[in-house]
């Protein structure tokens, strides 16, 4: 099977992606083809190499951590198919979902195929100390992602739930992994404990700007530039942090429009018409937008007094910046 690949700005892209086929296989079952059309082409590889350059910022190499960052890859892809299996999305990255193309059954077990290669992966390096550390590190993340998630589907279609509830899911779904794949790097790289420990608030900051920012693009950017579709949110009734800035502070009128969007049973397209709608008027895109920066402020500030941080602080620009 041929992988198309996508070209990121880092070196360190092509290894990572070798190191992906090495544990996932070449293709030669249904299982196989599955979870490599869900892998590649890959998204923006985000939490692998924050990994990579996290061991890189306390004087390691990239060959100390390259098959535990692919570990943390295949981890993170397999909670996306199964987050669209719960959300029905049908696209992923601009294309069809693997739900979408392969079917529901063969999407969970997919799912469940990568987790394992990414388990295999993270624990490759053998059983010393630092591995196991890292391990620890990282599989008590995605406990935590897995309790975010479940309360994502909790507060469906509640906008009382509150600004710091979402934020809270939000620390959990996506802060809590960006962060261990930074903490995880550092400790294979032989990091004292401030210094991964700092590094581990970083990627949770990093991550909550990433976080914002991406619940910001179904108001900020086209569904091509995304890959993803833009009604999503409404038509699932997620309320995302902007729209819970915006019911706080909505006088009476678009309160009632927001409910009326979020009790169901309104047209997708006009209900991310009307949302996006009220979202302008309040404010709240720009309170977002804000917020997010604050995290990407708070992150950069701890890479104070690393040896070689320079790429993590541009990983920060990029996350709080994002346009897809």
């Amino acid at each position: 099977m041929s992988v198309a690949v996508t070209p990121v700005g880092t070196t360190y892209v092509p290894l990572l992606e070798a190191e992906l086929l090495r544990w996932v296989g070449s293709g030669d079952s249904l299982l196989e083809l599955a979870c490599l059309d869900a892998l590649f082409p890959p998204g923006k590889l985000l939490r692998p190499l924050l990994c990579v350059e996290s061991a890189k910022a306390v004087g390691g190499t990239a060959d100390q951590v390259l098959a535990f960052a692919a570990g943390i890859e295949c981890l993170h892809v397999a909670s996306l198919i199964h987050d669209d299996i719960i959300d029905q999305d049908p696209v992923r990255r601009g294309r069809a979902s693997t739900a979408e193309q392969y079917g529901l059954a063969e999407a969970l077990v997919a799912g469940d195929g990568l987790s394992m290669a990414g388990i295999a992966a993270l624990l490759s390096s053998g059983a010393d100390e630092r591995v196991l550390h890292a391990a620890r590190v990282t599989i008590e993340a995605l406990r935590r992602m897995c309790h975010g998630l479940m309360r994502e589907t909790e507060i469906r279609g509640d906008l009382n739930c509150g600004v710091s509830t979402v934020l809270n899911v939000m620390q959990a779904k996506t802060a809590a992994l960006t962060g261990a794949a930074c903490q995880a790097g550092a400790i294979l790289a032989g990091a004292s404990p401030q210094q991964h420990q700092a590094l581990r608030r970083y990627g949770e900051q990093l991550g909550m700007a990433f976080q914002i920012r991406d619940d910001l693009l179904p108001y900020t950017a086209e569904d091509h530039i995304t890959g993803k579709t833009a009604t999503s949110d409404v038509a699932n009734l997620q309320p995302t942090l902007p729209a819970l800035l915006a019911y706080e502070t909505a006088d009476e009128a678009d309160r009632n429009r927001l409910t009326t969007v979020f009790r169901g049973g309104t047209d997708p397209v006009a209900a991310h018409r009307d949302t996006f709608a009220v979202l302008t008027r309040t404010g709240a895109l720009t309170k977002a937008a804000r917020m997010a920066a604050s995290c990407a402020e708070r992150a950069r500030a701890e890479l104070t007094g690393l040896p070689d941080s320079t790429q993590l602080a541009r990983l920060v620009t990029s996350a709080a910046d994002r346009r897809r």
